[in-house]
């Protein structure tokens, strides 16, 4: 079977992906940016983007040959590219359409539980309204309502497994929010057991774990995987938490926004039995997964660097935007150029270069700040300091010896700015 998995490069979409190569189907794989997914055998990456396509019209020539359709776009927070509306309702729509047109008979729809008639965010109801729609065609339709979905590479996992391993463990309220995740394995068997023609449809299936945890009952099991004893636990009014939660995805988009806090505060759970049934057996318990692939270092690593790391890059950010207000706005000019004068800049070359590096840094530190090609911007940080080190060591050696060591300062920043490129690429 030719298969079309949209968000192939996601974390469901990528477990799908590995499994219906293992049972030897062909996939094409819907990505934003096919030039940079790996090379797979029977595997042809192809650019699809909900954001451009929601037109059936712009489907129709991509959907040639495919046998089956498994749509797993979504997001869980907004920005200036990514929206509720455009990934979740008009582009799931225009492929629906098109699949009827062209004659592709399975569909299955990786929706989400919530996504029904007590929907209140924007994030289910726009789930709700690419269901409905599709509910409402006379397709081979699946569509499936995963709780939260956890195991390798899952955003989810990674989140609450780095809240797991902080010092104290913070929990919203008094941590009884009802969770009942579903293990990503148990996702996949789903989708395969109602991929052939001849399986079951037209059905809309919660997909659950067979327990319901409350959050701090979660993150106290992902501290115990993790290898960490108990730790205090800080229980934060949900009063709090909102506005910053709505500040946050205001800016950027992260799991922690304020609609996503208000549907973890009414919960998130469902009556097993269907998975149960379809897959013959029970689902996966989040015990049993732990126990199934112990916490090695480093998960242990990237627990403990979840936070550190964005924390590190505001740092260093605000760093470069205070060293351009300061040496612009508030050092004394004539300290900044008789320095100058020590390495041999006077004249009028002496406010050009006191105003064009200060305005240098501000436009390095924002752009760190905001993750402008991070890279790029990591990587000139890096030679402007090496730059300043050698001119200042060789012209103004005096420096060295400083009891401040301002100039022996900028090793560690180098070092801590080459591990910013590194992150952010990766």
């Amino acid at each position: 079977m030719r298969v079309l998995i949209t968000g192939a490069s996601g974390f469901i979409g990528g477990h799908l992906l590995d499994a219906l190569l293992a049972a030897g189907h062909l996939v094409v794989a819907g990505v934003r940016r096919p030039d940079t997914f790996p090379t797979r055998e029977n595997c042809c990456p192809m650019a699809i983007d909900f954001s451009q396509h929601m037109e059936a019209e712009s489907w129709i020539p991509k959907l040639h040959g495919i046998d089956a359709v498994i749509n797993c776009v979504g997001i869980i927070g907004e920005d200036r590219r990514n929206r509720f509306d455009d990934l979740h309702r008009r582009g799931p729509l225009a492929l629906f359409q098109a699949c009827a047109i062209v004659g592709i008979r399975k569909v299955i729809q990786i929706s989400a539980l919530g996504a029904d008639d007590t929907a209140f965010s924007r994030y289910h109801l726009s789930k709700k309204a690419a269901d409905d729609y599709l509910a409402s065609t006379g397709l081979d339709w699946s569509i499936l309502q995963p709780s939260v979905v956890y195991g390798p590479g899952g955003a989810s996992f990674t989140l609450f497994s780095a809240m797991a391993a902080l010092p104290v463990t913070p929990v919203i309220g008094d941590g009884s929010q009802r969770l009942q995740p579903v293990h990503v394995a148990d996702v996949v068997a789903a989708v395969l057991r109602l991929l052939p023609a001849e399986a079951p449809s037209r059905m809309r299936l919660p997909l659950v774990g067979p327990e319901v945890l409350t959050l701090a009952e979660r993150l106290s099991r992902l501290r115990g995987w993790l290898g960490y004893r108990a730790a205090p636990v800080w229980k934060i009014p949900f009063g709090l938490v909102l506005p910053v939660g709505q500040l946050v995805g205001s800016l950027i988009a992260s799991p922690l926004n304020g609609e996503a806090l208000r549907m973890l505060q009414c919960g998130n759970t469902g009556d097993p039995a269907g998975v149960t049934r379809l897959l013959g057996r029970a689902p996966k318990s989040l015990a049993t997964a732990l126990a199934e692939a112990p916490a090695r270092q480093p998960e242990r690593w990237h627990a403990r660097l979840f936070f550190l790391m964005p924390a590190l890059r505001y740092a260093l950010a605000l760093l470069w935007i205070w060293s351009g207000l300061t040496s612009a706005l508030l050092y004394p000019k004539s300290e900044s150029y008789a320095l100058l004068a020590e390495v041999g800049v006077t004249g009028l070359a002496a406010p050009v270069a006191l105003y064009g590096l200060s305005l240098l840094d501000l436009i390095l530190g924002s752009a760190l700040l905001l993750r402008y090609r991070a890279k790029l911007v990591g990587t000139l940080q890096v030679g402007l300091m090496a730059a300043y080190t050698v001119i200042i060591g060789l012209w103004l050696p005096h420096y060295l010896l400083h009891p401040y060591a301002p100039l022996v300062k900028n090793l560690p920043l180098i070092v801590a700015t080459c591990f910013i490129i590194v992150t952010e690429e990766s």
